[in-house]
């Protein structure tokens, strides 16, 4: 009766361990394929952190002030895309190119960050 025991729970963590990682990656579905549309602001942070970037963006519209956050890949995915945690910092001014929020708040995923200087960094996840 124990060794069906043992086996039952070699099987159980197993399968958890399978499952964790799909449980873990969440979807873009919150974002608008469609509607690409384009910030120009300052950066406020990028986050380079697992499992996604953040990039903080301010954009200035009708004298006020909004908060952008923008989602990307992971570091390993835009690290194999000429990207550094060091290539944007705060302060830098950027014109994104992203897909926005279904819901119409201030986010989005972003896809291009074109820089003052001519950089130009991409992610199309």
């Amino acid at each position: 009766m124990m060794h069906k025991f043992k086996g039952l729970a070699a099987c159980a963590a197993l399968l958890g361990a399978l499952v964790m990682p799909a449980s873990a990656h969440h979807s873009f579905a919150m974002f608008d394929r469609q509607g690409e549309m384009w910030l120009d602001g300052t950066v406020k942070e990028f986050q380079w952190t697992n499992p996604h970037t953040f990039i903080q963006v301010e954009v200035q519209q009708d004298g006020r002030t909004t908060e952008w956050s923008l989602e990307g890949g992971s570091p390993n995915i835009l690290s194999r895309n000429g990207w550094r945690r060091t290539v944007l910092k705060p302060g830098d001014h950027v014109r994104v190119l992203i897909y926005p929020l279904r819901s119409g708040e201030p986010g989005g995923s972003f896809l291009e960050v074109h820089k003052d200087d001519g950089s130009v960094y991409y992610y199309h996840g």
